[in-house]
């Protein structure tokens, strides 16, 4: 209120083109500064969810190809120490090579993403796993990659006893990073919600307030010249009546009906 006061006291010592110029340039400044505050919430929204995409959601389809991979390497593994053709062989292993790659290039375009610490101990937890997975997988290649039906069977014995338990944990490892994923995303998600809704309340409480200060100031300076010319109305109109005795009335402003009263 204070503030507004003296508002209308530096603009009743201006001329009215002043006094009116000053009035929209501050409306003007002050709508500029709304502008921008919603510019860079919203720039500031934008990155964020960039960066939720980015090292939350995107990741989880990834993570969800690297499991898929995994699974086709124990899958390829299966084949090569079941045929008893080496044709058949043959073609398992180059698949089972080339799902090995696609598993690694995959776990390496993840690793950049895995920027908590969560994340980078899932990381580590699944290159531990995959370590001990794909040692054991090559020792029962070695093995059971034949047609002697005695190495086979031993081969498959391994799968069960030994790559069962490896593949397990590689299995869980992959499992709980998506999860880590899911539930940070979700965390930033909800994060972003609640910055949105309060950011939605400051810009609104923002322009009420513009708009409150901008009317009160457009009614104080419609009034400060509307008043003084409705009281010079009035006083000539008595004048020209014949009244040359009743004061003029009092002009408090320093412009152009002052300059008139005077």
């Amino acid at each position: 209120r204070k503030e507004v006061y003296y508002m209308i006291k530096k603009l009743n010592k201006m001329r009215i083109k002043q006094r009116l110029n000053y009035a929209f340039r501050g409306i003007i400044i002050a709508f500029s500064v709304v502008s921008l505050l919603v510019a860079c919430i919203l720039l500031y929204m934008t990155m964020d969810y960039n960066k939720v995409l980015n090292n939350y959601a995107f990741p989880q389809g990834d993570i969800a190809m690297a499991m898929d991979e995994a699974a086709e390497v124990r899958s390829a593994s299966r084949g090569i120490v079941g045929y008893d053709s080496n044709d058949l062989i043959t073609s398992m292993k180059k698949q089972h090579d080339e799902h090995v790659e696609a598993f690694e290039a995959k776990l390496e375009e993840i690793r950049p993403t895995m920027i908590t610490k969560e994340g980078k101990e899932c990381m580590a937890a699944i290159d531990k796993a995959w370590e001990e997975y794909i040692a054991i997988d090559k020792k029962i290649i070695a093995e059971g990659a034949t047609t002697d039906t005695n190495k086979s069977l031993e081969a498959q014995r391994m799968m069960i006893n030994d790559m069962a338990p490896k593949y397990q944990a590689l299995d869980d490892a992959l499992t709980n990073l998506m999860n880590v994923n899911i539930k940070k995303g979700d965390a930033e998600q909800q994060r972003l919600f609640v910055l949105m809704i309060v950011a939605l309340i400051v810009i609104v409480a923002v322009v009420v307030l513009v708009i409150v200060v901008s009317t009160k100031a457009a009614r104080a300076i419609a009034k400060s010249i509307e008043e003084p010319l409705d009281g010079m109305v009035a006083r000539f109109d008595t004048f020209s009546q014949g009244d040359l005795d009743s004061p003029f009335p009092v002009v408090e402003t320093e412009d152009e009906i002052a300059d008139m009263d005077g």
